[in-house]
């Protein structure tokens, strides 16, 4: 089996990535009204008060991350860029259980569904996804004079 090289990890990433972050975000336009009711509803002063920015800013974030993801060139960075996005919502998450509030996800779709713990397990196994590729990298191999 030939070993897993450092590029096709990060096209599977970012494939990974791309499919849920185009999820989520279509999910938050499709939905916004929704969106913007439940971010209203966070114990969170600026979350509250900022619900009709957020509302456009994290589905328009997480589009560029997508395209970043889809461009060779920008591919590193849009891992990051999910990394730092993903580690925001585990921020988030973390106070939701902090403070015990019973609100639902905004995600956004079926992965609304979830339970706040389920959400930080889901989310912590694409921050791994996320940033696995970026520190990867393939052993080189050395040989020897002949070539069996």
């Amino acid at each position: 089996m030939k070993n897993l090289s450092a590029n096709s990890l990060q096209i599977i990433a970012a494939v990974l990535l791309i499919l849920l972050f185009g999820y989520t975000a279509v999910s938050k336009i499709l939905e916004y009204d929704k969106f913007v009711f439940q971010l209203k509803l966070v114990q969170m002063p600026a979350v509250a008060l900022l619900a009709p920015l957020l509302g456009i800013l994290i589905p328009a974030i997480e589009l560029v991350i997508v395209w970043m993801l889809c461009k060779d060139n920008l591919r590193i960075k849009g891992l990051y860029a999910s990394f730092l996005l993903l580690l925001v919502f585990e921020i988030y998450i973390t106070t939701m259980l902090l403070t015990g509030e019973k609100l639902p996800c905004t995600c956004g779709g079926i992965i609304s569904q979830m339970g706040w713990k389920t959400h930080l397990v889901f989310n912590a196994v694409f921050m791994i996804t996320s940033i696995l590729p970026t520190i990867y990298k393939p052993k080189s191999r050395i040989f020897s004079g002949s070539h069996e």
